[in-house]
């Protein structure tokens, strides 16, 4: 009976372990720069935000530039990554593409869609409301 308790308590912890990014998770929010999206991942060494409007393509950017830093994100000392873009109204595909192998959709977003490079997408929607842009 204790070593069922005990093998309970581990299984639970290894499960709280394995979610506690998604309490770092916040979603994309509007700023007056643009909209914010921040991933967390404090074991990456790269974050790109990728995305389906025509300045990021997936972070292949213009095809013609050839930038392989589209939509490179920053860290702080927490391994918050965060990266501000501009956007207007209307509905965006974006993952987050980490140390350039793993796709991964936002724990924050509770929308996903089909599509992209992974086969499923979060799914942002921005509109205007009172002369401010909101998401949801």
């Amino acid at each position: 009976m204790a070593v069922a308790a005990v093998l309970v308590a581990v299984v639970a912890g290894a499960g709280c372990v394995r979610f506690s990014p998604r309490s770092r998770a916040t979603g994309p929010e509007s700023t007056p720069e643009g909209i914010r999206f921040r991933f967390y991942a404090p074991s990456a060494s790269r974050v790109q935000l990728a995305g389906n409007w025509p300045e990021n393509n997936w972070a292949r950017g213009d095809g013609s530039a050839g930038e392989a830093d589209v939509g490179l994100m920053t860290v702080d000392r927490e391994g918050m990554w965060e990266i501000v873009v501009p956007l207007g109204s209307g509905r965006y595909q974006y993952l987050f593409w980490v140390d350039e192998n793993t796709w991964h959709l936002d724990p924050g977003c509770t929308e996903e869609v089909s599509g992209g490079p992974h086969g499923v997408t979060s799914l942002l929607i921005v509109f205007e409301r009172a002369g401010e842009l909101e998401v949801r």
